[in-house]
């Protein structure tokens, strides 16, 4: 069977017959996989943002008078 994952493929092969999974549990376990790797994605732009080095300087912010 083959198993798409966005950019990734992958063969699965299973060697016992009564251990298979069904379509719906196989689509369940990709979309799971999806899942946690765009949220991995997410987490590391975050933490590249928030460590990033600024060449330019924020605008001075307006404080009262």
């Amino acid at each position: 069977m083959t198993v798409f994952l966005g950019k990734l493929t992958h063969e699965v092969s299973v060697h016992d017959a009564d251990m298979a999974l069904s379509p719906a549990q196989t689509e369940r376990i990709v979309s799971l996989v999806l899942a946690r790797l765009e949220e991995r994605a997410r987490e590391a732009r975050r933490n590249q943002e928030a460590t990033a080095i600024h060449r330019q300087a924020s605008k001075p912010t307006r404080t009262g008078c």
